[in-house]
C-alpha cells in the first residue's frame, strides 16, 4: 500500500511538472507571436525595441512564476508580480491591441500566485481601468476594449481557481501518502504484537517441557518421551500460529486459550482453577480479546512470578464480558502477599512450588510489551484493562470489554 501511494504521488508530481512545461511554452508563444515579424526583420526604432524587449522580459517572468510551486505558507512574489503588471500595461499602451495578451497573462499570473482572491481582483481591476483609460486617450477599437475588460478578469479568476485546485490536490496526495505510511506502521505493530503474544506463550511452554524432559529422561524415560512428543506438537502449532499471524488470518479463540493456559500452567507445576460459563455466543472480536488476555495472563504468571496457584475466571453479563487472571505469586510485580490456603491445598501448593524450583526458569523483572499490546486491543473495543496487586495478595490482571461496539 505504501509503495502504491508513493508511486501515485510521484506520478502526480511528474504530471504537474509536465503541465508547467506545456503551459510555459504556450505562454511564450502567445506573447511573442505578435512580434515574430519584427524579430525576423529586426527592431526599428525605440518603440519596436521596447515591444520586443518588454515582451521577452514579460515571457521570462511568466515562465519563472509558472515553474515556481505555489504554497499558502509562502508570501507571493510581489517583486515580480508588480513590475510584470506595470510592464504589461505599458506594452498595451505602446503596442495597442497587439499587446492584449500581455495584460491577460499578467492578470493570470496575479491570480495564480494570490493567496486570497483580493490580489486577483485588484489585478483584473487595474487592467480594466487601464483599458478604459487608453481607450479614452487613443481611441482603440471597441472590440479591444471589450476584450481587455473581459479577458483579464477571466484569466485572473481561472488562474486563481486552478492554483487552489492544484494546491488541494497536492495536499490530498500528501495526505494519502501519510495515511498509507500510517497503515503500514499499524500493520507492523499488529504483527509485532501478535508475534510477541504468540511466541511468549508457546516458547514458555516449550522451554518448560524441554527442561522437564531433560530432568526426567534418565529416571523416567516414558515421561520424558511424552514431554518431548508434546513439545513437538506445541512447536508445530507455534509455527502455524506465527504463519497465520503474519498472514493476518489468525485470531485466537477463548475456549482454545483456556485449554492452552491449563496445559502451560500444569507443565509449570502451577495449580490452575478455571471457571468459564457459556461463551460460545460472544462476538469474534470480543472472544479474541478475552483469549489474548488469558494467554498473556498465563504466560506472565509462568515467566514473571513464583505463583503456585492461579485462578482464571471468565464471566459474561448483559453489559460486558470480563476475564480475570489472579495468582498468589511473590515477585517484583505483585508484592509479598500470598493467598490464604489451608489443609490439603497447602500441601498441593508446596508440592507445586518444589516442582517449579527444579526448573532453571529465568524470571526477569516484570517488564515488556505484552500488556501494552493487550491494552491496545482492549481499548480498541472500548474496554478497560487493569493490572496490579490485588489487596496485597498476588497479582491480578482484569480485562472488561463491553458487549456492544463503542460509538
Amino acid at each position: 500500500m505504501l509503495l502504491s501511494a508513493a508511486g501515485l504521488d510521484t506520478d502526480g508530481l511528474r504530471v504537474s511538472r509536465y503541465r508547467r512545461i506545456i503551459v510555459s511554452l504556450i505562454v511564450v508563444v502567445i506573447l511573442l507571436q505578435p512580434y515574430l515579424k519584427i524579430m525576423r526583420q529586426g527592431p526599428q526604432g525605440a518603440t519596436e525595441w521596447f515591444e520586443v524587449a518588454g515582451t521577452a522580459t514579460l515571457a521570462c517572468m511568466a515562465v519563472w512564476l509558472i515553474s515556481s510551486p505555489v504554497s499558502r505558507g509562502q508570501p507571493a512574489p510581489w517583486l515580480v508580480l508588480v513590475p510584470m503588471l506595470a510592464l504589461s500595461i505599458g506594452l498595451f499602451a505602446v503596442g495597442g491591441p497587439a499587446a492584449l495578451a500581455a495584460t491577460t497573462i499578467a492578470a493570470a499570473m496575479w491570480g495564480r500566485n494570490s493567496r486570497t482572491p483580493l490580489p486577483a481582483i485588484v489585478s483584473a481591476a487595474v487592467c480594466a481601468f487601464a483599458g478604459l483609460l487608453l481607450d479614452a486617450l487613443k481611441h482603440y477599437p471597441s472590440s479591444s476594449i471589450f476584450a481587455v475588460l473581459v479577458l483579464a478578469p477571466l484569466a485572473a479568476f481561472f488562474a486563481y481557481s486552478a492554483a487552489r485546485r492544484a494546491e488541494t490536490l497536492g495536499a490530498l496526495r500528501r495526505t494519502r501518502a501519510e495515511l498509507a505510511r500510517a497503515a503500514v506502521d499499524e500493520e507492523r505493530l499488529r504483527i509485532a504484537r501478535d508475534l510477541h503474544d504468540l511466541l511468549g506463550h508457546s516458547l514458555s511452554l516449550i522451554t518448560l517441557k524441554a527442561e522437564l524432559a531433560g530432568r526426567v529422561i534418565r529416571t523416567d524415560p516414558d515421561r520424558a518421551a511424552t514431554e518431548i512428543g508434546e513439545l513437538e506438537s506445541v512447536a508445530r502449532q507455534s509455527l502455524a500460529d506465527v504463519r497465520g499471524a503474519v498472514a493476518g488470518f489468525r485470531q485466537p479463540d477463548l475456549a482454545g486459550e483456556l485449554v492452552a493456559a491449563r496445559q502451560l500452567l500444569d507443565a509449570a507445576g502451577i495449580a490452575a482453577e478455571i471457571a468459564s460459563p457459556e461463551t460460545a455466543g460472544l462476538p469474534r472480536e470480543l472472544d479474541s480479546a478475552l483469549a489474548w488476555a488469558v494467554r498473556e495472563g498465563a504466560t506472565n504468571v509462568v515467566r514473571h512470578s513464583t505463583a503456585t496457584r492461579v485462578f482464571i475466571t471468565v464471566s459474561v453479563d448483559p453489559v460486558q464480558a470480563v476475564a480475570e487472571i489472579r495468582d498468589n505469586g511473590q515477585s517484583a510485580r505483585s508484592g509479598n502477599g500470598l493467598l490464604p490456603t489451608s489443609g490439603s491445598a497447602s500441601s498441593e501448593l508446596t508440592a507445586g512450588a518444589d516442582r517449579r524450583a527444579t526448573l532453571a526458569w529465568p524470571r526477569p523483572a516484570f517488564a515488556g510489551s505484552g500488556l501494552t499490546g493487550l491494552a491496545e486491543r482492549v481499548r480498541s473495543l472500548g474496554g478497560e484493562i487493569s493490572a496490579g496487586t490485588a489487596g496485597g495478595h498476588g497479582f491480578l490482571l482484569r480485562v472488561a470489554v463491553p458487549l456492544s461496539a463503542p460509538s
